[in-house]
């Protein structure tokens, strides 16, 4: 049967673009009287809680598309990350005297500046997880996945949950395990690197699925779908461009360096990734009807939905809404303007994220007509598509 899979890529508040986008597929969706077009999610990082609060809704996609809204919409910093002096400063201090000391006993060294806590408890709170299970039960959801970096074998792992005749897959430093979700898999998902701590889960420790997921469709693919929508977080033409029109001789600041690391650490995958498919697309199409009953790649049908605006652009301009002890330590290696990256991951502020709904929402309708065929595809003539790529053509 064919599957439509949602894949969401993600990093910090730029989330919040997503669920614009996805309230945009949602009021096509109700239109169509289509209450459920998706049967697959996979997500990383913000994309990984956005996939998980989705699936883990009492209700369907088109009221949970509208929950999300709601709470990307009045979401505050305090809900993400613990922002005050005493615990800033308790951070900054053990920093400081692990660079200049050589640190100490691990069980005691700092794994990150940010504490996380309030986004644990809000996760938890917000999702409820046992929901998955009861929609895979009933065929509304065939498969669910959230990525993560491994630590320790600097792998990427995806976690999913789903049918009984999905079976794991491994493709050279990427690979799977079937786990029952938990806010422990959402948390490590979106575990920004030093900013947010490591997670534990089981006996390893795991980081921001961003990092080094250079194929964000895969895992959907891998789970049994056969058309995808996904929806980043970055422009088609961030790259490393934006910094062009204010070229300087000076010496690079601590915040322009970390800039430029955030923008290549929390990679978006896509583009490398829909051009892949699209190479695929065309190979299979060349094809001789023989031939395609043989070869071991599909022809995958897929839609890229991307920011149309820069978010550090927008993100420099609202960097007052950050906590103070925030915009202070951004202050301290730089300035705000250089330190815009990191700000558009860290503002989680309903202004900011209210426009990055909007702009989503925006985006997402400018699709109506795509996004209207795929739904109708798979949901009114299921006998008329075509299988797509599977694992091996992916990877």
């Amino acid at each position: 049967m064919p599957c439509l899979g949602l894949v969401l890529s993600g990093g910090g508040a730029r989330g919040a673009y997503q669920a614009g986008v996805l309230a945009a597929i949602a009021h096509v969706a109700n239109k169509l009287n289509i209450r459920n077009p998706f049967q697959i999610y996979s997500g990383v990082s913000a994309g990984a809680i956005n996939v998980c609060m989705l699936a883990g809704h009492s209700g369907d996609f088109v009221e949970g598309a509208r929950n999300l809204v709601s709470l990307w919409s009045h979401i505050t910093s305090d809900q993400v990350f613990y922002a005050d002096l005493m615990a800033l400063s308790r951070g900054g201090l053990q920093w400081m005297s692990e660079l200049s000391l050589g640190g100490g006993k691990s069980e005691t060294s700092l794994r990150s500046l940010l504490s996380t806590h309030p986004l644990n408890n809000f996760i938890s709170d917000q999702c409820h997880f046992d929901q998955i299970e009861k929609k895979i039960k009933t065929g509304n959801l065939r498969a669910i996945s959230v990525s993560a970096l491994d630590y320790d074998s600097v792998s990427t792992v995806t976690f999913y949950q789903g049918a009984a005749d999905i079976l794991p897959w491994e493709r050279g430093m990427h690979r799977s395990e079937k786990a029952v979700l938990t806010t422990e898999h959402v948390m490590a998902s979106s575990a920004i690197p030093l900013l947010f701590p490591p997670i534990k889960i089981g006996e390893r420790y795991f980081g921001d699925g961003c990092i080094r997921n250079q194929s964000p469709c895969g895992p959907a693919i891998y789970m049994g779908a056969d058309s995808l929508i996904a929806i980043g977080v970055r422009r088609r033409q961030d790259t490393w461009y934006s910094y062009h029109h204010n070229l300087s001789t000076t010496v690079p600041t601590v915040s322009r360096v970390a800039n430029v690391l955030m923008n290549a650490v929390m990679m978006d995958g896509f583009e490398s990734d829909v051009n892949r498919l699209e190479q695929i697309n065309q190979g299979f199409s060349s094809l001789t009807s023989g031939q395609r009953k043989k070869s071991t790649v599909r022809k995958i049908d897929y839609l890229w939905i991307s920011p149309s605006v820069d978010f550090s652009e927008i993100a420099k301009e609202k960097g007052s809404e950050l906590p103070r002890m925030i915009r202070y330590l951004l202050r301290g290696p730089g300035s705000m303007e250089e330190s815009r990256e990191m700000l558009s991951y860290l503002l989680f502020t309903p202004h900011y994220c209210k426009q990055l709904v909007d702009i989503g929402f925006s985006d997402g309708m400018k699709e109506k007509d795509r996004i209207e065929e795929l739904i109708v595809t798979k949901a009114a003539k299921p006998h008329s598509v075509k299988h797509h790529a599977n694992s091996r053509s992916v990877q």
